[in-house]
């Protein structure tokens, strides 16, 4: 049991690490995504909106960095 918790806390530092933001962000703009995809937007549309999705995640990670808040 000692490994099971040793492995899901590398696990968790390998994929979240110090910026949870760049973790959930991404993951939020791919539900969006398939969200939209359902709705029946076009393929061309939702990669447009996953795109400018993750830039915005970007964007706002790197905003909290250069305050301080990161």
């Amino acid at each position: 049991m000692k490994y099971v918790g040793q492995f899901y806390r590398f696990l968790y530092d390998f994929l979240v690490g110090d910026a949870w933001e760049l973790f959930v962000g991404p993951i939020m703009v791919l539900v969006l995504g398939w969200l939209l995809i359902g709705a029946g937007l076009g393929a061309a549309a939702v990669g447009v909106v996953l795109f400018v999705g993750v830039l915005a995640v970007a964007a706002w990670h790197l905003t909290l960095a250069l305050r301080g808040s990161a």
